[in-house]
């Protein structure tokens, strides 16, 4: 009876239909295949965490260009205002003596000054939000990653549970036919021994029988 060979671990490929990327489980491990918008937005999610924690790490956003927009439109805004609202309207008043226009310019200034301390408030709480989001986004990304990943490890598990359960029922069948071929055996050699048949024919029935359990 020939010896069969016990299955090996079953590797399985759970599949979203393009949308989530795929996993595969083997006995080696498991491994991830992301879809393209995947990869790009690990992509983007690393190096907006990388930019968020640098601008966050440095209260000078001198060199950083999208603050210099905001700072560019705010120093606009506050010329405007001092043309519209210190100037014009001290010309309306006809209070353009020195005094005056230093009253209302310093008070414009602490306006100013408290405007642009507000404005890097805002950018640094921008920052901040950009950084939660980013996080967010590759804390999901990963989660995506590990569920597929564990869905085809409990496949791969599941049918290999299977498989081996076939196997184990099976190698259980095989022992308990040989054990009863061995019994047919020993009673036919036990009936040759008392004469109660030939041997030729005991002989016959024996290879009959070993030829049937090796089949």
């Amino acid at each position: 009876m020939g010896k069969s060979k016990a299955p090996e671990y079953q590797t399985t490929t759970t599949k979203t239909g393009g949308l989530f990327g795929e996993a595969t489980n083997s006995k080696t491990g498991s491994s991830f295949k992301a879809e393209d918008w995947q990869t790009n937005m690990g992509g983007l999610g690393s190096n907006l965490i990388n930019q968020s924690l640098t601008g966050l790490s440095s209260n000078d956003y001198s060199q950083d260009p999208n603050f210099q927009v905001y700072q560019d439109n705010f120093n606009r805004g506050m010329q405007q205002a001092y043309d519209t609202n210190v100037l014009g309207n001290l010309i309306d008043r006809g209070l353009m003596r020195s005094s005056g226009l230093q009253a209302a310019t310093n008070s414009f200034n602490n306006t100013m000054q408290q405007g642009l301390a507000d404005l890097y408030d805002s950018y640094y709480n921008r920052q901040q939000n950009n950084l939660n989001s980013a996080l967010n986004a590759q804390n999901n990304l990963y989660s995506w990653i590990t569920g597929l990943n564990q869905d085809a490890s409990k496949n791969s598990q599941a049918v290999s549970n299977y498989n081996m359960q076939a196997y184990q029922a099976e190698q259980a069948a095989k022992n308990a036919m040989l054990g009863n071929i061995m019994n047919a055996v020993g009673t036919i050699g036990g009936a040759a021994m008392t004469g109660g048949a030939s041997l030729a024919g005991n002989k016959l029935l024996a290879n009959a029988i070993m030829s049937k359990a090796g089949a």
